[in-house]
């Protein structure tokens, strides 16, 4: 075999992904959000329903970080990106008329 099939056939996508240090940084910020979820638990008189709302925007936050960086939607093109993302959001508003509709969700019931 010569050298030009020695190696695994590159299909470009050498560029369009991260650093170590990148996931080094978003593996840093995943566990200062995680810290700051933790430390929002602790916080006395905290309002319930802006504790859950906080609690549900920082969870957000993770989860874009990691379907962007570890699942590397932030390199894949714009078509792959609204495939994961177009149904993603369809199921979370399904989700949440659900829970609205059956009295689950927490911030619409009276305290």
């Amino acid at each position: 075999m010569d050298a030009s099939h020695s190696q695994a056939p590159s299909h470009g996508h050498e560029e369009g992904h991260a650093s170590v240090g990148t996931y080094i940084k978003v593996a840093m910020v995943l566990a200062i959000v995680t810290a700051v979820e933790i430390g929002a638990l602790y916080i006395p008189g905290l309002p319930p329903h802006f504790l859950v709302g906080f609690l549900i925007v920082m969870s957000i936050l993770k989860f874009a970080l990691v379907v962007a960086f570890f699942m590397h939607l932030y390199y894949d093109s714009k078509l792959l990106t609204a495939l994961f993302v177009g149904p993603l959001t369809i199921a979370c508003a399904i989700i949440l008329a659900l829970m609205a509709l059956f009295g689950s969700y927490i911030l619409l019931q009276r305290g």
